[in-house]
């Protein structure tokens, strides 16, 4: 599936759910979630490729893995976050989509905390 099939994927579900929106919410919310499930589930197809390059780049540059971890896992939250988020809001559920985002957040906070870490033992390495 390349952009334009994604695109015209995307037009041709919104179309439906717009068809079927006065008819009954509950298959609309329904079909909604299918086709961003099936959108995620493609797009993470892509992660290894992005995965392998980004390696084979922090390889060369003999930058520790560590770092491209702390990428990809906080990359990983954020995507699902505003997924989450994303279908809380569709739902008329706002105060749920903010806790979410929230939650998200603190959570990269927390996944990167080894990269402050390294951080903080680097600085005191040139003062000291």
């Amino acid at each position: 599936m390349n952009i334009m099939t994604v695109c015209g994927f995307c037009i041709a579900s919104v179309i439906a759910c717009k068809a079927i929106e006065s008819d009954s919410r509950q298959i609309k919310t329904v079909l909604t979630l299918t086709v961003s499930v099936i959108l995620l589930i493609y797009s993470a197809g892509f992660v290894s490729q992005i995965f392998s390059t980004v390696s084979s780049l922090f390889e060369s540059a003999k930058i520790d893995n560590m770092y491209i971890k702390v990428i990809f896992k906080s990359l990983g939250v954020t995507y699902l976050a505003q997924f989450a988020s994303d279908y809380c809001k569709d739902c008329g559920e706002n105060a749920i989509a903010s806790q979410v985002i929230l939650a998200g957040k603190i959570s990269v906070l927390v996944i990167s905390l080894p990269l402050f870490k390294s951080f903080i033992e680097i600085v005191k390495s040139l003062i000291v």
